[in-house]
């Protein structure tokens, strides 16, 4: 889905990735993100009728690639964050975004849509990225219900690359995998990078938690690890990032 098509770009907090161009022929997973507010007057409970709708018109479209898109919602819990929702679409590459796109303009169906999302949400900045997991538990957290998301959106000091972030992570990982080891507390870590972006922000950290209670053990026991200093030293030297923290919900999964 396309709400409301705009140059502006945000880089959310759950892009192509440069340290993965010997992969690129294989067509990795994109995601693509709105950030919305509701129009004067209108709710989630019309944003629900308007996803049924959606639902309910997908297969008149004839698109594999809308068939297999998955969308999700993200609601601010904290942080500096001037919209009331984000809303993402995955689950497809880079040439099945396009023709999902395609679809959703070029067919009676698809515009339908559209419009039904415009009379609801006012999406003043998109953008398309793609996926890089750092780290993921034995039982990642993700499922229909809902989950919790940590956003960290930042940019590199200068002289620094993603070579440079690459090398901050390797640090970090493993003292990461301690505490939830410890803890006890599933998680899934993503880095993105923008294929398209205004947003002046490099790259994003996702971190995906099975709920509030998982983020405050998990972050609680990475704290307490004697190595989470040099850690977050070496990750402050490469980065200057801004953390925003989320509710996360799949609202639309792929077609049967």
């Amino acid at each position: 889905m396309t709400i409301k098509q705009t140059t502006a770009i945000l880089l959310i907090s759950l892009g192509l990735l440069l340290g993965q161009t010997a992969q690129a022929a294989q067509s990795p997973e994109v995601m693509e993100a709105f950030a919305c507010n509701f129009q004067p007057g209108k709710n989630m409970a019309d944003l629900e009728k308007t996803i049924e709708y959606y639902q309910s018109q997908r297969s008149k479209m004839n698109s594999a690639a809308i068939n297999r898109m998955r969308s999700v919602i993200w609601q601010p819990v904290r942080g500096r964050v001037p919209y009331d929702l984000i809303w993402l679409n995955n689950g497809v590459t880079l040439s099945e975004w396009g023709e999902a796109t395609a679809a959703l303009a070029d067919t009676s169906a698809g515009q339908a849509v559209e419009a039904r999302f415009n009379e609801v949400l006012n999406c003043e900045a998109s953008g398309v990225y793609t996926n890089e997991e750092l780290y993921r538990t034995d039982d990642g957290p993700i499922g229909d219900s809902g989950y919790v998301i940590e956003s960290h959106r930042c940019q590199l000091h200068e002289e620094q690359t993603i070579a440079d972030s690459t090398a901050a992570v390797d640090t970090w990982r493993p003292v990461f995998a301690r505490a939830t080891k410890a803890a006890g507390t599933p998680a899934i870590v993503m880095r993105r990078l923008p294929v398209i972006s205004a947003s002046g922000f490099d790259l994003n950290y996702v971190v995906v938690w099975s709920d509030l209670e998982s983020f405050a053990n998990g972050n609680s026991t990475y704290r307490t690890d004697p190595a989470t200093a040099n850690a977050d030293a070496q990750f402050a030297r490469v980065h200057r990032c801004e953390s925003a923290l989320f509710n996360g919900r799949f609202v639309v999964n792929r077609a049967e």
